[in-house]
């Protein structure tokens, strides 16, 4: 039986397209010529109005980036159309924007080609998904268990915590598939991923095991990653839900970055220090403060501070490794973590490198400004025995209040074994 609906009255239809327009993301192009943005997708890309945003689609892609356009073409021209398409777009000010589109060719010929983007702004998600790569300390020191596997479910890569948790060795999983491992009850494994390749995330409770064959319930949050329009991988990210659910549900709650330095926020940070400190290698701590911040804000002007910690963030991020984790603590307050720094002398040549990174003036409004910080540290020898985090920092901190006072720099070597704990001072 076939209904016959009657059709829109143009009203109707005009008021569809009106709400379109100022609340969804889309782009209407024919023949690469911008015909139509919306309110959102012109806000997003930095623009006040629809008259400055460029009219020829190409120079909405990054010049960096030019397999966008290539990609996009290909799409349009072989598929008519296409979901959960990720197109790097450059906004006003030059930064990129990610948006996850769904693209629909409306008319292609061989003289026009007319085509409809409509979708959601998904920066903030593929910064997550970066941090996340296998070689991130997030994912290293991350307290949740993750699995990367490929579209179909093939496991290519698993966290310590993983390894930690099921007792299974890396090499014990690879090339295996994710289900061997974890299952819904009366669910097949094909009907698992169709649910996870058609949703942006998927989250459920799962019986995960262990390696003695001990099952446990773990609530996993799956995340499908596509390129270009296509499954790339997917994300597994899980923890036990009798050990640490409310962990979990805390950190998920809050976000990852703070939103002037780019650094971890102080809870976030504070969970992977914890992670490090159950881990087998040596590491270092170091507390920043910036000294005198007040003040240099009094005499310029109400947003020097939050360009000064802008500019030191940068140039701390440049003169450090890519896996140290860089935490805003509060304020002018900075934690640094080195993670795996075998020998306590490397304690001075990361102290060397932070404060050599603040030895010429930093320029804030045209106006030369020297920074002085103050910096205390911690090198922590896992190998003699458990060390406690918040001990870590508290020794981090009183060293730098040490500085501080005009002293030298004072690193604290803390350590325990047999149950006793030892600190030796020295300078750095």
């Amino acid at each position: 039986m076939s209904l016959n609906l009657p059709a829109l009255p143009p009203e109707l239809l005009n008021q569809q397209m009106e709400f379109l327009k100022k609340n969804a993301i889309y782009l209407l192009i024919i023949n690469n010529q911008v015909v139509d943005t919306s309110e959102k997708l012109v806000a997003a890309l930095g623009y006040e109005s629809k008259d400055e945003v460029p009219t020829w689609f190409p120079q909405l892609i990054p010049h960096n980036h030019p397999k966008e356009f290539l990609v996009y073409h290909k799409l349009i021209t072989h598929k008519g159309s296409c979901e959960n398409y990720d197109l790097k777009l450059i906004g006003k000010d030059k930064r990129i924007i990610i948006m996850r589109f769904s693209a629909q060719t409306l008319n292609y010929t061989e003289n026009e080609c007319n085509v409809m983007l409509i979708g959601e702004d998904v920066t903030y998600q593929h910064k997550k998904l970066d941090d996340l790569s296998e070689s991130s300390s997030l994912f290293q020191y991350n307290p949740y268990s993750i699995i990367i596997t490929d579209p179909l479910g093939t496991i290519i890569k698993v966290n310590p915590k993983f390894i930690k948790k099921t007792q299974f060795l890396e090499a014990e999983v690879l090339g295996l598939s994710i289900f061997d491992f974890k299952h819904i009850p009366g669910t097949e494994p094909q009907a698992i991923l169709n649910i996870i390749t058609h949703q942006k995330d998927y989250r459920c409770d799962f019986i995960s095991l262990q390696k003695n064959g001990v099952e446990f319930e773990e609530d996993l949050y799956v995340i499908p990653v596509f390129e270009y329009g296509e499954l790339n991988r997917i994300l597994f990210i899980g923890e036990d839900i009798s050990v640490q659910k409310q962990i979990m549900l805390g950190l998920e709650q809050k976000a990852y970055y703070d939103d002037v330095t780019g650094f971890y926020r102080k809870d976030v940070g504070f969970s992977l220090l914890y992670e490090i400190c159950d881990d087998d290698n040596n590491f270092g701590v170091f507390f920043l403060n910036y000294r005198s911040l007040n003040k240099i804000n009094e005499s310029l002007n109400d947003q020097t501070s939050e360009q000064i910690l802008k500019t030191g963030s940068e140039r701390l991020r440049h003169a450090m490794r890519q896996q140290d984790i860089f935490v805003h603590w509060q304020g002018g307050e900075f934690i640094i973590i080195t993670p795996s720094l075998n020998d306590s002398n490397n304690i001075n040549v990361v102290a060397d490198k932070i404060m050599s990174a603040f030895k010429l003036p930093f320029t804030i409004d045209g106006i030369s400004v020297n920074i002085n910080i103050d910096l205390g540290g911690c090198y922590c020898q896992i190998s003699k025995g458990p060390v406690v985090a918040r001990d870590i920092v508290k020794a981090a901190h009183d060293n730098m209040h040490v500085s501080k006072q005009g002293e030298q720099l004072i690193c604290t070597s803390i350590y325990g074994k047999d149950g006793t704990r030892a600190i030796r001072q020295y300078p750095i």
